[in-house]
């Protein structure tokens, strides 16, 4: 711990916080326009500058680390009139319209609390700069002060580098990678830019379209597994945004394309929003205790002629752990069945029975954190930043800013293909005469780990004359792939430790 004092109050503090991040601890609010705690510090907007005890000029809150003895103040006189006329700046050329229309833009608000008027901005807009070609988001450059968030959190959180910074100092601008329309680039959506631009230069169409939210939800992302949390924007009875949870622990404020745009089905006009019976080959509209009524009854009659064992009951991936409990007790108390079923058995039955033999428990070992301390991720039959793709952009992360080693076994070229430093790319159904062989390779070489196999690992001298069978040369004519590709993988994985092993359905459903 260390001590420091911020506008007279001394405290203490965590080592390895900045001054803004000390501040914010204890309730102390710096403006900032460009810090988002999802990026590194960028200190553009230069408005959270702070007088340091022994220090010449300003320092940038945002960038400065606290160090023991430290004497901040952050809102002297001169300090708050500086960040007055910063604000001015930006809003010279800033379009009127806007600032009346979105109040609780960040910037908008700054500029409020900080007395800034409707005179200090622009009466026109410049209608060159806005460009509507990208399917969910709309441009508007006039709009940009140039903190380039969007750009940053394209970079550094998605991995995507859509955002491109062009020109110097004034002269500097935003380009997507297609350097003509939005609409046309490699964006993939995710609306990251969005969220963290202040101004609104980025915006969902949605919100534009449909108004700003009056109630906003805190739940979870209904689509694929990884259990996203997001806050769900509520106007007239209708989802008009969904934004990132940025507290979240599994998707750190970030979403997908799915979680963040795909929810127009909820007021899709063909949903079907009310019970119904057949009734002489046609639905008829009812009412929930109709309906209620009229499954109980069938449900009784099934049971009382045939059994329990005549109904069977499917739960959902896509449901809650608390509701698939349900469901079970459900069929088992109620109905008097085992005949319980889901999805997910369908899809790794595999997986779940391996492990259970393997290492007595068939779910995963690993968490998503998991990603950012490996040094070698395999990913088998899986393409994660189009099924997963809060989990793939982790994935990508790994390897671009952390330095982790990718082994790609898939049949394809995946995006996460173009990140690997090796792709073995077999045929399809080969996947075990190749896992055998990567294991023949690390058992010739020495690479395994002989005292953990001592301690925790039973039949290994069995399993040894198993797969040295496999030699990768022998391997290579199954799997289409050449011998010493093969090897090398291996000594990646066996060598870059620690390393964890990512699969999915293309390795599963081909067993």
């Amino acid at each position: 711990m260390i001590r420091a004092a911020i506008n007279g109050s001394e405290h203490e503090f965590e080592e390895g916080l900045s001054v803004l991040k000390a501040a914010q601890s204890i309730g102390i609010d710096i403006p900032t326009l460009c810090h988002d705690d999802r990026l590194k510090p960028a200190g553009a907007c230069r408005l959270c500058l702070v007088n340091i005890n022994g220090q010449n000029h300003e320092a940038v809150s945002c960038r400065t680390p606290l160090a023991d003895g430290m004497n901040v103040l952050t809102d002297t006189p001169a300090i708050e009139e500086n960040r007055k006329w910063n604000l001015r700046m930006l809003a010279r050329n800033y379009p009127l319209k806007a600032f009346q229309k979105y109040p609780v833009k960040q910037f908008h608000r700054l500029a409020r609390s900080y007395g800034l008027t409707e005179s200090d901005f622009s009466e026109t807009g410049d209608v060159s700069c806005i460009d509507d070609s990208h399917t969910y988001i709309s441009v508007d450059m006039s709009r940009c002060i140039k903190c380039f968030a969007c750009a940053r959190i394209c970079d550094e959180v998605q991995g995507q580098f859509v955002w491109q910074v062009v020109g110097r100092g004034e002269e500097s601008r935003l380009m997507p990678d297609s350097w003509g329309d939005f609409g046309s680039s490699s964006c993939v959506s995710c609306g990251a830019c969005v969220d963290a631009c202040p101004t609104g230069a980025l915006e969902d169409k949605s919100l534009i379209e449909r108004g700003v939210p009056t109630n906003w939800t805190k739940t979870t992302c209904p689509y694929c597994g990884t259990g996203c949390e997001m806050n769900v924007g509520i106007r007239d009875g209708r989802i008009v945004q969904i934004k990132p949870a940025h507290d979240s622990p599994v998707s750190y404020g970030h979403l997908c394309v799915k979680g963040r745009y795909a929810f127009d089905f909820n007021s899709a006009p063909d949903r079907i929003t009310e019970p119904m019976i057949r009734e002489n080959g046609d639905w008829v509209i009812v009412s929930w205790d109709d309906a209620i009524e009229y499954i109980a009854a069938m449900l009784k009659t099934i049971k009382s002629e045939h059994g329990g064992n005549a109904a069977a009951v499917l739960g959902s991936s896509r449901a809650t752990n608390e509701e698939n409990y349900v469901t079970q007790k459900f069929a088992r108390v109620v109905l008097g069945t085992n005949n319980v079923d889901c999805c997910a058995r369908v899809c790794h039955t595999p997986t779940a029975a391996a492990m259970k033999m393997m290492i007595g428990t068939g779910a995963a070992t690993n968490s998503y954190d998991d990603f950012e301390l490996a040094k070698t991720i395999i990913i088998c039959g899986a393409n994660p930043t189009e099924n997963h793709p809060v989990a793939g952009a982790r994935i990508k992360q790994a390897v671009i800013n952390n330095g982790a080693k990718l082994i790609v076994i898939d049949p394809r070229k995946i995006e996460l293909t173009k990140y690997a430093a090796v792709h073995l790319q077999l045929r399809p159904g080969t996947n075990i005469p190749l896992f055998n062989a990567l294991a023949c390779a690390i058992i010739e070489e020495g690479l395994f780990d002989a005292e953990f196999i001592k301690e925790r690992v039973d039949e290994f001298a069995e399993f040894r004359s198993f797969a040295t069978q496999y030699t990768p040369e022998m391997a290579a004519g199954i799997c289409g792939i050449d011998a010493a590709l093969i090897r090398q993988a291996a000594r990646i994985y066996a060598s870059e430790k620690p390393s964890m092993s990512v699969h999915g359905l293309g390795m599963t459903e081909h067993l």
